[in-house]
């Protein structure tokens, strides 16, 4: 990443391969960033990391959950971990992909 450029938007979104799941939604960079370079922590870094490796590990199943409940939980964990990172970057705009609802994340009440 260019030193002087620093995202104004984020998307969370789980992503097949080992980057962090957080994509840069400006038409000029867009796609996955490096989310230790933009000063996230490394427990929340690993923690997203970890949600994404689940969503790997369902490659081989057409990326099919075992159940809805299943996906619901990890839908959830990833709306939490988004709202941390939001937190944590409250100069970027973090949105998520995984809900219904296309708000960024600062227009939200939280996670329930």
């Amino acid at each position: 990443m260019d030193e002087s450029y620093r995202p104004r938007a984020l998307r969370v979104m789980a992503e097949y391969g080992e980057q962090d799941p957080a994509w840069d939604s400006d038409i000029e960079h867009m796609g996955p960033v490096t989310l230790a370079e933009l000063g996230v922590s490394e427990d929340l870094v690993r923690r997203l990391r970890g949600w994404n490796e689940r969503f790997n590990a369902i490659a081989l199943t057409d990326f099919r959950f075992g159940s809805a409940a299943v996906e619901d939980a990890w839908a959830d964990e990833g709306l939490r971990l988004a709202y941390e990172l939001q937190n944590e970057l409250s100069d970027i705009v973090i949105s998520y992909v995984h809900d219904d609802d296309p708000r960024p994340l600062r227009d939200r009440r939280g996670p329930g």
